[in-house]
């Protein structure tokens, strides 16, 4: 499509030259074999994200899509986390004896990560409260039942190790600026970093 500011001049009879914006340097990041996580983290930290580039940078930095620049390695680590997925909600149905709804929700998300991380029997309320107040952002932002599940989960699970090694802010406080975040994203189309 071109340029409205160059459709605008020619309408006027003013001739533009076009121009053409040099590779973002997160697309010359993305065509490498392997991909520079340390690299990827700062250009983040610096730029804001386009729509297109967020899903798969995210992915990359909690590390659910493997660092390879390699179709066929991330078809295969797809169909394995969408397999264990599946084999998690097998697994809280039967535990539950309640059937899953086809949309996912907070709830069952934080339980299917105690599950996953065979905390299930021993989690206290506080803990399962938490982990729903983390799940409705990635729910929220990332369409597709795996990316968002497998996004939480990795969050999660940094964000525990954080609390074990730190005094942050309490989860709900941190995941309401989180959910701010979102909306403000969805709103005004800025997609900063992750």
């Amino acid at each position: 499509s071109e340029n409205f500011r160059s459709s605008y001049y020619g309408t006027l009879g003013v001739s533009s030259v076009a121009v053409v914006k040099p590779p973002s340097s997160l697309d010359v990041l993305f065509k490498a074999e392997i991909l520079d996580v340390v690299k990827l983290k700062s250009i983040c930290l610096q730029h804001p994200l386009t729509t297109f580039h967020r899903p798969l940078v995210w992915k990359t930095i909690l590390g659910v899509s493997p660092t390879a620049n390699n179709e066929a390695t991330r078809i295969y680590v797809k169909e394995q986390r969408k397999q264990q997925l599946e084999d998690l909600k097998r697994c809280l149905k039967f535990v539950s004896r309640e059937p899953a709804g086809t949309t996912p929700s907070p709830e069952e998300f934080s339980l299917l990560y105690l599950i996953e991380k065979n905390r299930l029997l021993v989690s206290k309320r506080a803990e399962h409260t938490d982990l729903c107040a983390i799940a409705k952002p990635f729910i929220k932002l990332f369409p597709a039942d795996e990316d968002a599940y497998w996004l939480f989960s990795s969050f999660a699970a940094m964000w525990e190790t954080e609390m074990e090694s730190s005094d942050l802010i309490p989860i709900g406080a941190f995941m309401d600026i989180v959910t701010r975040g979102i909306r403000d994203w969805s709103v005004s189309g800025y997609c900063g970093p992750p």
